[in-house]
């Protein structure tokens, strides 16, 4: 009798840790914060890891990437420096503007044409004119002139694989929402299964008969 005692305590017991239910929202909210946990919660190991190697790579790449762009940055800053008398940490713009020009007498030749055809030839202003170029025109330490187009050239690919790297950069951070939706998804759904799932041993009564001196075993199914 002991031992019937001790195995329907037992039932009981695991009845009763079946039929606690796990949270959506819950499960949803561990995804946002690192995906895996909330599968993880709902005691998806197998897809818990995949969602934790997923953040990881994402993670690495992203510090990768950045430490890559910095380099770049720095490389390109150096090169035109040294090939264009460049001030360093100049600010994007003009790093933009010598990366278009081969020299601030052309930027300044094409500045000139485009004031004059706007200002002197359709509107007649003289005054705005002036205005313009004496507020657009490169002169002084922002002048710069690569002497070859072989440096120009070579400037341009390095901005290029600097914009590149950023390019990548944002498609780590477009990887790691993608990672936290598909996982909030995930552990909303695994939530919902596993709470299926124990609904039914939370039908399952048991109830101690002591006329019989036993046991009453009763299972409720709705249709």
């Amino acid at each position: 009798m002991k031992k019937i005692f001790f195995v329907i305590l037992l039932i009981t017991l695991f009845s009763g840790l079946f039929a606690q239910e796990y949270s959506k929202l819950k499960a949803m909210a561990f995804s946002v914060v690192l995906p895996g946990t909330g599968e993880l919660y709902t005691k998806k190991y197998n897809k818990a890891a995949t969602f934790f190697v997923v953040e990881l790579a994402t993670v690495f790449a992203y510090l990768r990437l950045k430490n890559e762009t910095e380099w770049a940055t720095n490389s390109f800053q150096q090169f035109a420096n040294s090939n264009a008398e460049v001030p360093i940490n100049s600010d994007d713009e003009y790093y933009q503007q010598i990366q278009d020009y081969e020299s601030s007498d052309a930027y300044n030749e094409n500045i000139i044409l485009a004031a004059r055809n706007y200002f002197l030839i359709y509107k007649n202003d003289p005054e705005g004119y002036e205005n313009y170029l004496a507020n657009n025109l490169i002169s002084g330490n922002q002048e710069w002139d690569w002497g070859t187009e072989r440096n120009w050239v070579k400037y341009q690919n390095m901005r290029r694989t600097r914009q590149n790297l950023l390019i990548y950069t944002k498609f780590t951070f477009a990887a790691a929402i993608l990672n936290r939706l598909v996982s909030m998804v995930d552990s909303a759904i695994s939530a919902r299964n596993a709470n299926n799932e124990k609904s039914v041993l939370s039908n399952l009564k048991i109830k101690p008969d002591w006329q019989r001196k036993g046991f009453q075993i009763s299972y409720e199914h709705k249709f």
